[in-house]
């Protein structure tokens, strides 16, 4: 009977010092510390289909093996906006450097249409989110933030009403003085909504 009681511990002891073995053995056939080891069930949570972000195993219908293609040279991406050949702004690529306000006045047109009521609307809605809080609702520069925050300046103020809509773009963009750009956060065409509402806050007409 005693014997017949022992078994099952036997056995027990037995499996848990063979499952002690193998991983052991797992780990110590391991030599690179930061290989993860073993998979269990991979298909999990790898995608069988091509993912542009996510790879695993090199992709046999693309060339270069990756899974997502590179744009074809000088596309223009979906929504996005092309300039001429003096000013190119592709996949956020802004070749304007910050300091060089004046020459971004010089070369940068506005290509929406100032009379688009519906643009206009959404450039009131864009200004409302990224600007208002310091420039305030009507421009004039006391927003929550601008009471703070000194320096932000009044629309209606000093040479701001003449500057062109290139000068604010590149502004909303990179920045100036205290103000940081917005250009990772803002897409160009809403960039230039933008520029829109803040040529009527500051009384500002486009040249022809």
């Amino acid at each position: 009977m005693n014997e017949l009681n022992m078994r099952p511990t036997t056995f027990l002891n037995a499996l848990w010092l063979g499952l002690g073995l193998w991983a052991f053995a797992s780990c110590a056939l391991i030599e690179d510390k930061k290989e993860p080891g073993w998979e269990y069930a991979p298909q999990m949570y790898v995608s069988t289909p091509y993912e542009p972000y996510s790879q695993v195993t090199k992709n046999t219908i693309n060339a270069d093996g990756k899974n997502m293609r590179a744009p074809a040279p000088g596309t223009i991406a979906r929504n996005g906006l092309g300039y001429d050949n003096t000013v190119l702004e592709l996949m956020h690529n802004y070749p304007i450097g910050r300091d060089s306000v004046d020459y971004a006045g010089k070369v940068l047109r506005n290509p929406l249409d100032s009379r688009d009521t519906t643009l206009l609307a959404e450039g009131k809605y864009l200004y409302g989110v990224y600007c208002a809080p310091c420039h305030g609702a009507e421009g004039n520069g006391q927003g929550k933030v601008g009471q703070i925050y000194a320096g932000v300046p009044n629309y209606k103020d000093s040479r701001i009403p003449g500057l062109p809509s290139g000068h604010i773009y590149h502004v909303i963009t990179l920045g100036k003085n205290r103000m940081w750009g917005l250009g990772s956060q803002i897409r160009p065409e809403d960039r230039w909504k933008i520029v829109l509402y803040v040529n009527q806050l500051r009384g500002y007409q486009e040249p022809s």
